[in-house]
């Protein structure tokens, strides 16, 4: 029997996959700075099928650097929509590798920000800028400001289904740590996430963006 959940099926009508990209990147691009101020918290992923159904999958390189380009697109209006209330903000562009369909534009404001600047953990050894397969005429990933981190995913002891299986999980594990309050955590490193943001441009005062 066939599974249904799974996501391996060859993507055909590439043509119309670009005018659904373009598409969503006008629907994106425009900031909603009330709903922000209301929620905190506004973001955008790669909601195109089939790369975000239940089970994801990455899209080709090729098109990935369509993808790029259209976050790339969203982070400066965003950018210029939130620099325009003059008030704090949290802005980046999440690029993960090579867990691509990860990848999404994040925008926080008030109590929210502390929490998305602390989300992933630096990786001091990583390359600062993206792979370079995700270079492209279309933009200049040096234009923007990278800061490498690490793409981890998070388990609790709980997660296990009981001992055995928890052993199993802690050997696996890249490295353990626990929270503020004491509770373990086991982290497993999938990748690299690059924290874009638009570059400084010079000027008088300090600016909001953080």
């Amino acid at each position: 029997m066939a599974n249904p959940f799974s996501n391996r099926k060859k993507v055909r009508g590439w043509k119309r996959r670009l005018r659904e990209l373009e598409r969503f990147r006008l629907a994106h691009r425009v900031l909603d700075v009330d709903a922000l101020r209301r929620n905190e918290v506004q973001y955008v992923k790669l909601w195109l099928d089939p790369w975000s159904r239940l089970v994801p999958r990455d899209p080709p390189v090729w098109f990935c650097r369509r993808v790029l380009a259209a976050f790339l697109d969203v982070l400066h209006a965003w950018h210029r929509a939130l620099e325009a209330t003059g008030e704090p903000y949290y802005l980046r562009l999440w690029l993960h590798h090579p867990r691509f369909h990860r990848t999404q534009v994040v925008a926080a404001v008030g109590d929210r920000m502390a929490w998305y600047r602390g989300t992933f953990a630096p990786a001091p050894g990583a390359p600062p800028l993206p792979p370079p397969q995700y270079a492209d005429p279309a933009y200049d990933l040096a234009a923007t400001e990278w800061e490498p981190c690490l793409d981890t995913d998070v388990l609790l002891p709980d997660d296990a289904t009981d001992m055995r299986e928890l052993g199993r999980l802690v050997l696996r594990a890249s490295r353990l740590d626990q929270t503020s309050q004491g509770q373990a955590l086991l982290l497993f490193d999938r990748g690299h996430v690059w924290l874009g943001k638009p570059a400084a441009a010079p000027a008088a005062g300090a600016r909001p963006g953080v």
